[in-house]
């Protein structure tokens, strides 16, 4: 198999929420995953790897300045490519497990909490303003509020025509290498790809406590759309 059909195969397990979003990392992923897999790499350790790069981008947001929050921002960002990357490899590897699943969850969140701190440490370093941990609360708050919605959101029963279309798509064997849905998906819902986006452009663009009003404002948005959209669907199909 060359280079060039491997990379379509692991680009054809890759799980996209929103699939133009999702290639502003798969650009970057798909190469790491596959050399990743030709070593011989651990999802496990790449989830690992990730959250060291960061918690190292966390180590530049403390400094505050500048040119800190820039390095920062290209780490946070890189960081967040392996994240991805380690979903696509345990695909294509078949190395998926419950583990692996609850140490990329309990690595996403712990890198939630580090950078949404950190913004906030170094920021009131250098201006004196103590409104940033309020809006760091806010965002941490609304961060987990909206990821606590995407988990109760997948307990809420389909309605039997949805159950038994996706049983009738679903084949009796496992097709590898064939994506799920080949749609091209555009969803807005401010999932953790679109955080990391949001965040990272933030940091350049407004710098550190920009960056924790706009995540609040945004979370707070969506706090309130997204299970209003999750009811009103179950309601109408029911």
């Amino acid at each position: 198999m060359n280079l060039t059909e491997r990379y379509r195969q692991i680009e054809s397990v890759t799980k996209y929420s929103n699939y133009y979003l999702g290639r502003c990392y798969t650009w970057l992923s798909t190469p790491i995953t596959e050399f990743a897999a030709r070593i011989g790499l651990h999802p496990n350790a790449m989830t690992l790897i990730s959250l060291v790069l960061g918690l190292t981008a966390c180590g530049f947001f403390l400094v505050g300045d500048r040119v800190s929050l820039l390095i920062g921002a290209i780490i946070l960002y890189v960081s967040y490519v392996l994240d991805w990357s380690d979903g696509q490899l345990a695909r294509f590897t078949g190395k998926m497990s419950p583990f692996g699943g609850w140490l990329d969850q309990m690595s996403d969140r712990f890198k939630e909490f580090a950078y949404i701190s950190t913004l906030a440490i170094g920021s009131h370093r250098l201006t004196d303003d103590v409104t940033v941990f309020y809006w760091a609360m806010g965002a941490l708050f609304l961060l987990f509020l909206l990821e606590y919605y995407g988990q109760i959101n997948r307990s809420i029963p389909a309605s039997k025509n949805a159950q038994e279309s996706a049983a009738a798509a679903t084949p009796s064997t496992p097709q590898f290498g064939r994506p799920s849905d080949g749609r091209r998906k555009i969803v807005i819902d401010f999932s953790i790809d679109e955080q990391y986006a949001v965040v990272c452009l933030l940091i350049v663009l407004v710098g550190a406590k920009g960056t924790l009003v706009g995540v609040t404002s945004l979370a707070l948005l969506f706090a309130v759309y997204k299970p209003l959209k999750a009811w009103l669907r179950y309601f109408r199909t029911n």
